[in-house]
């Protein structure tokens, strides 16, 4: 048994832990983790089925193909990686789980620092991939873009000329594991479901739902556009970004970096508490947008004809900090962030829309109508304009 004062310690950081909003409203994950640092403290060699019988009431002997717990120690390694990443996160002791392992390990903020820095450089290959192929399309766009002369555009100015703290995040779908009546599994996704405790609660209103969590996440087409748009936008300016997924976002990316979100709103999670919130105009409608002003209700959603489709896009330039800026484009349809991505990286165009502001920086919002069916055939007209802080 490990000697109390030690002990001590070990439950103060776990206490300090559990009350992170990272971790107050993941009740499983507290829960993983209160079982996992009781065994650890115990010396108790755990394993796969143990977890899953203790904990999930999992027969691990029977169904050795259940993913459950894998999948719940990941999120969970995920989730104490944002945690210690947090720089208000002040602890003597630091719990480790090992990639591939299920027991935890106490190790001091010491240890944990020295190794971080050499952990932080190991990028898995399907991240190499993804490099390889955004500076593939950079080389590629160098044959033809022209170089613009000057400063950036203003609304884009924090953005550009701070690159190693600018982070573009991409929307991602929350994925769910379904076992139909044959007893075949296969990926699907519910509109409603869009975090770990949006499953937990939809199961524990619909308990014959078989449902089980993944660990994959999927993007829309908009994904590769949007970020081949912005890669030689950024590139133009002899600038660049970082990108992160929606499902990975965490409080120090938003403390720590300028944000240019591309996505829907309906995957939206962190993203949600900033998008809007100055607002008092626009709000979310259906797979639109709703404008209150001046008495009157407008509703704006998308719109099919035999030739076209139209939808809805909402850019926002606001302050998520004194020092800090985010930059959304938002549409439940992947045509409309095109669109307006394509805009707004149009110099030309964006000063027609500086003359509309008050000042070249100020925060507004902008819904723009979206017309077109293919990549190619695209226009986009702005319809409503709120200037924040007005």
């Amino acid at each position: 048994m490990i000697s109390e004062p030690d002990q001590k310690t070990i439950e103060k950081a776990l206490n300090d832990l559990c009350a992170h909003p990272i971790f107050v409203n993941s009740l499983v994950y507290k829960q993983l983790l209160q079982y996992l640092v009781k065994k650890a403290i115990e010396k108790e060699d755990i394993k796969e089925y143990t977890i899953g019988a203790d904990l999930f009431g999992k027969n691990y002997v029977n169904d050795k193909n259940d993913g459950a717990v894998r999948t719940h120690m990941y999120k969970l390694r995920k989730k104490l990686v944002a945690y210690y990443a947090d720089k208000n996160v002040q602890n003597e002791i630091i719990f480790e789980i090992k990639k591939g392992q299920y027991n935890l390990d106490f190790i001091s903020k010491k240890e944990y620092d020295r190794h971080k820095r050499s952990l932080e450089f190991q990028i898995p290959l399907k991240w190499v991939k993804g490099i390889g192929l955004v500076l593939l399309l950079a080389f590629g766009a160098m044959w033809g873009i022209s170089y613009y002369l000057g400063s950036p555009p203003a609304l884009w100015e924090v953005f550009l000329k701070n690159g190693d703290k600018t982070l573009v995040v991409i929307s991602d779908q929350y994925m769910l594991m379904h076992t139909n009546i044959q007893g075949e599994k296969h990926p699907t996704m519910y509109s409603k479901i869009n975090s770990d405790e949006d499953l937990f609660a939809f199961k524990k209103e619909y308990p014959d739902r078989k449902l089980e969590m993944t660990d994959f996440t999927l993007v829309s087409k908009m994904a590769p556009y949007g970020i081949k748009n912005l890669d030689e936008w950024f590139f133009s300016w002899d600038s660049n970004f970082k990108i992160e997924l929606e499902s990975n976002l965490a409080l120090n990316h938003i403390k720590e970096n300028n944000i240019v979100f591309i996505g829907q709103f309906k995957t939206m999670n962190l993203s949600k508490s900033f998008f809007l919130r100055d607002s008092k105009v626009f709000s979310t409608y259906g797979d639109g947008f709703k404008v209150n002003a001046k008495g009157k209700e407008k509703i704006y959603t998308t719109q099919f004809a035999p030739d076209k489709k139209v939808e809805y896009a909402l850019v926002s330039f606001t302050s998520l900090s004194p020092d800090k800026r985010a930059l959304f484009f938002v549409s439940n349809n992947d045509i409309g962030v095109m669109a307006t991505l394509r805009l707004f990286t149009d110099p030309t165009w964006l000063k027609t829309l500086e003359e509309k502001l008050p000042q070249k920086t100020s925060s507004f919002n902008a819904l723009f109508e979206v017309s077109g069916m293919q990549r190619t055939q695209m226009s986009s007209e702005l319809i409503e304009l709120e200037i924040l802080g007005n």
